[in-house]
C-alpha cells in the first residue's frame, strides 16, 4: 500500500526520508522536533539547520539525516491553530505536499510523516488525520507514484481518533441496511417495508383491544391542483441560505478552508443567481455537513434538491449513520465510505 498509518515513534521508523515538524527558526523546537534532533545527533543536525537559516510556514527544505534509519531529514513548518479560519488548513496541506515534492525530487521511496501540528500548535487531530490522507493521496494518485508513505502516530489517542464513534456507526449500518430481494425485485424502499410493518402491529394492537377484525381506516386530506400550488415550499437553494444566516454562516466558510476541494465558490455565485439551481447529491449532502444540520434537517434540505439518503443504499446509510452521531467532519466520512467500500463524497470540478 502507498500509505500506510502506523504507530510508532518515527525516529525508530526505516525509509529514505523522515519528515519533522520543524521550528522556522534554526533552533531546536519542542516534541517531534527535539526527539529527530536527539536521535539523529544534535550538534551535527543544528549545524545544518543554521546553515538553512529560516523556514516559512508550509515550506520544506532537506538535510542529511545523520544517525537515522534514513538519508534525508525533511524539515517542515506548520503554523499554530487558532480557529480554522486563518489559513491553518492551507499551511498544513502544503506542508504534506511540499514535502511530498522535495522528497520525490530526492529520489526517495518512502518517507514517513508524524503527525503534522498536533503537538504544541494544537491542531484537532481528526482534521490533521483528515488533511494528511486527503493530500498524501491526492498526490500519489496526481503524480502516479509508487512511493510508500507511512503516517507515523505516535500516541495512542492520535492512532484512535474517531474510533470511539465506530461501533455506533457500526450498529447503525448494520440495523438500516436493507438487503431484501422484496426491495429489488417489487420496487419497495425501506421505508415502505418498515411503514408496511408499523401498520401491522398497530392493527393487530387495535384487533387485540376491540376483538374485532376491522380496523377504522381515515382519509387522508388531498389538496387540490390549485391549492397544491400556492402550497410550494421554499426551493434548496433558499432554504440553505436560510439556515447558513441563522448559523451564522459565511459563504466562506462553504467553500473554504478545508472544505475548498468538495464545494466551490462559482457553485455557490450560480445558488445565488438561480434560486432553482442545486448541485450533486454528494455535494449537497457537504453543505449539510458543513452546516451541521441534523438527520432531519438534512433530509427536508435534500428532498428540496430532489435528493434523499435510502435505507437500501450502503453510501446513504454511512452517511445518515454518521450525522446521526454527530460526525460532520468531511474526511471522517470519507474515511467510513471508505472503510465500508463505498464511494467518497464527490469533487465539483
Amino acid at each position: 500500500m502507498p500509505l500506510q498509518i502506523i504507530r510508532n515513534d518515527i525516529t525508530k521508523v526505516k525509509a529514505d526520508a523522515i519528515v519533522n515538524t520543524a521550528n522556522p527558526k534554526p533552533v531546536v523546537g519542542a516534541g517531534t522536533d527535539t526527539a529527530v534532533y536527539k536521535a539523529a545527533g544534535e550538534q551535527m543536525l543544528l549545524a545544518a539547520r543554521k546553515r538553512i537559516g529560516d523556514i516559512a510556514p508550509g515550506q520544506a527544505v532537506e538535510t542529511p539525516a545523520y544517525n537515522l534509519d534514513a538519508k534525508f531529514i525533511i524539515h517542515t513548518v506548520c503554523v499554530a491553530w487558532n480557529d480554522g479560519k486563518s489559513g491553518e488548513f492551507d499551511v498544513l496541506s502544503d506542508c504534506y505536499f511540499n514535502s511530498l515534492t522535495l522528497a520525490a525530487n530526492l529520489g526517495c521511496k518512502s518517507v514517513a510523516f508524524p503527525l503534522i501540528g498536533t503537538g504544541s500548535y494544537r491542531f484537532p487531530r481528526e482534521d490533521a488525520i483528515g488533511i494528511a490522507k486527503d493530500i498524501i493521496e491526492k498526490f500519489l494518485f496526481a503524480k502516479g507514484s509508487s512511493m510508500d508513505v507511512m503516517l507515523v502516530l505516535f500516541d495512542k489517542e492520535s492512532v484512535k481518533s474517531g474510533e470511539s464513534l465506530a461501533d455506533k456507526i457500526k450498529a447503525y449500518i448494520d440495523d438500516n441496511y436493507v438487503e431484501n430481494a422484496v426491495v429489488d425485485e417489487y420496487g419497495f424502499t425501506a421505508e415502505d417495508l418498515r411503514e408496511m410493518s408499523a401498520l401491522k402491529r398497530r392493527r393487530e394492537r387495535f384487533e387485540e383491544t376491540r376483538g374485532t377484525g376491522n380496523l377504522r381506516m381515515h382519509r387522508l386530506e388531498v389538496k387540490s391542483p390549485e391549492d397544491a400550488v400556492l402550497d410550494v415550499q421554499k426551493s434548496f437553494t433558499e432554504r440553505l441560505f436560510e439556515l447558513a444566516e441563522e448559523r451564522g454562516v459565511k459563504d466562506s466558510e462553504l467553500y473554504g478552508g478545508k472544505y475548498e476541494r468538495f464545494f466551490s465558490k462559482q457553485a455557490l455565485s450560480k445558488m445565488r443567481a438561480d434560486r432553482d439551481y442545486h448541485p450533486s447529491k454528494y455535494v449537497s449532502v457537504v453543505v449539510c455537513l458543513v452546516l451541521r444540520l441534523n438527520l432531519h434537517e438534512t433530509l427536508d434540505l435534500l428532498e428540496r434538491a430532489g435528493f434523499t439518503l435510502s435505507h437500501s443504499r450502503k453510501a446513504d446509510i454511512v452517511v445518515r449513520a454518521c450525522i446521526e452521531n454527530g460526525v460532520y467532519d468531511v474526511y471522517k466520512v470519507n474515511a467510513k465510505l471508505e472503510e465500508y467500500g463505498c464511494e467518497t463524497l464527490r469533487q465539483i470540478k
